[in-house]
C-alpha cells in the first residue's frame, strides 16, 4: 500500500493561484486544519480522498500536489 503526502511547495503555489487560505480550504473540504497541516508535513498517511478534496478546492489535479512517501515497514509478530 502506498503512503501519500502533499508537496508543500506545489500546494502553496496552487493556494496562491486559487487566492485562498488554508483555513478556507479546510472549511470548503470539511477537513480539519490539523489534517491539512499533517498532510503538508508528511506526518502520517494522508488518504487519497483527502488529497483529492484538497486538490479540487485548489483547482488543480491531485497529481500536481501529491507525492508518495516511503511507508515504514510493518513488523509482523507471530
Amino acid at each position: 500500500m502506498m503512503a501519500w503526502k502533499i508537496n508543500r511547495e506545489k500546494a502553496e503555489l496552487a493556494l496562491m493561484n486559487a487566492r485562498k487560505t488554508w483555513r478556507e480550504v479546510a472549511k470548503e473540504t470539511h477537513t480539519s486544519p490539523a489534517t491539512i497541516v499533517k498532510a503538508l508535513k508528511g506526518q502520517g498517511n494522508t488518504s487519497p480522498k483527502t488529497i483529492g478534496k484538497i486538490a479540487a478546492a485548489l483547482g488543480v489535479d491531485a497529481a500536481e500536489i501529491a507525492e508518495s512517501i516511503e511507508e515504514p515497514e510493518r513488523k509482523h509478530f507471530k
